[in-house]
């Protein structure tokens, strides 16, 4: 095995050792990170949000010139209960050449493999003509809220590359684009009760079930009009909810009741009249019977995060350059979002594209492939070799 495979898996075994589960304060492996790249001489610069939480990390190695090519990764990773799990997830556990661990394929792994290959980028760097800027966010699982911000950080810092490499597990198969999502928490309130004596109270669950009804009725007429032209899996706007909290005892009429939903517009679909639709009926139809009842009922509908799609380039410098380093796979697109949006939202031609299952992400025993890390490796020697012959 190779002594660059041993650094990379050292290095992911580092990274996996920290918690950072998403809205979780990521400084530390932020400073992690920062040490490292300064300990190979390379300058970086933080994106810090306003209560000093989470940030951003971006550095450049190569020349002071537009272009070059973006390697992107979150730093957060999904909660990982001891449920599932044969062992520590926030320990890397090596095993018949599988490593285990929350955020190993998603996406750690690859930025492990970025990180190994900075002593080769560095060794070139004077050979470079174009340089590879290293993108590493926070919050990507709950609303791409780190890479949100990209925009206005490259443009205040008068960064311009050309392309955007995001190194989700995608099997080392190209993707160009995504649906979007805007998540949301709806907020039913009603007043309390007896259950023996319901007359005169607002059962806040009902009315988030009779939502929660017509919510579902609006995904069905969605789903019966599918765009036999889309690349997407389902080709339609999708509506769903996931989460539902409410209510205290079977004996209590509940005051308050929760849940989290969603739309994932397809590029190109606007969203919006589908939620205000859904607002209409909350605030035309079901509240003004709640507060026939009660004058403090009330149905609260907000929007949690807005990740925009990510319009399919099939043609794009980013595709074109996978292509010929990798594989002329005809690219994909996927249903779920990613930082991708953002940076495609900045002028940035973008590609979806690294080591790993899509199988692996989110689940307990989380893990990714030895050989799969290698395969990483190998593009970004690639890539490499791009950013020295490039013109």
């Amino acid at each position: 095995m190779s002594t660059r495979l041993e650094r990379t898996i050292d290095l992911l075994a580092d990274l996996v050792a920290f918690p950072t589960v998403s809205g979780e304060p990521n400084g530390a492996i932020i400073s992690y990170i920062k040490t490292y790249l300064e300990s190979h001489d390379i300058d970086v610069l933080l994106d810090v949000t306003d209560d000093g939480q989470q940030m951003n990390l971006f550095a450049t190695i190569g020349p002071a010139v537009d272009g070059g090519i973006i390697l992107s990764g979150h730093t957060d990773v999904v909660p990982a209960s001891s449920q599932g799990w044969r062992s520590d997830p926030f320990v890397l556990r090596r095993d018949q050449g599988k490593l285990y661990g929350r955020g190993a394929v998603d996406m750690k792994g690859f930025v492990a493999i970025v990180l190994a290959m900075v002593p080769d980028f560095v060794a070139a760097q004077k050979r470079l003509k174009i340089p590879v800027h290293l993108a590493f966010t926070f919050d990507e699982e709950v609303g791409c809220f780190g890479s949100a911000r990209m925009p206005e950080f490259l443009d205040r810092h008068g960064i311009s590359a050309e392309m955007a490499i995001i190194g989700e597990p995608t099997n080392m198969r190209p993707f160009i684009g995504h649906k979007g999502g805007i998540e949301l928490l709806a907020e039913v309130t009603g007043t309390p009760g007896h259950a023996s004596k319901p007359a005169g109270k607002v059962n806040a669950i009902f009315y988030a079930a009779r939502l929660i009804e017509f919510i579902n009725q609006t995904a069905r007429d969605l789903a019966s009009r599918p765009d036999p032209a889309s690349p997407f899996d389902p080709p339609y706007t999708s509506v769903s909810v996931g989460l539902i909290n409410g209510g205290e005892a079977r004996n209590v009429i509940p005051a308050f009741c929760q849940f989290d939903w969603e739309i994932r517009p397809l590029p190109g679909d606007d969203p919006f009249p589908i939620l205000a639709n859904i607002r209409a009926f909350a605030n035309d139809v079901l509240v003004p019977e709640m507060r026939a009842l009660s004058h403090n009922a009330d149905i609260k509908l907000t929007i949690v995060s807005d990740v925009p799609g990510m319009e399919p380039r099939p043609n794009s410098t980013a595709a074109k350059l996978v292509a010929r380093l990798w594989t002329n796979e005809e690219p994909g697109v996927v249903s779920f979002g990613t930082d991708g949006a953002y940076f495609q939202k900045a002028g940035l031609e973008t590609i979806i594209f690294g080591p790993g299952e899509m199988a692996q992400m989110h689940q307990a025993n989380e893990h990714i492939e030895e050989a799969a890390m290698e395969q990483g490796l190998q593009f970004l020697d690639l890539v490499l070799d791009h950013l020295e012959s490039a013109k």
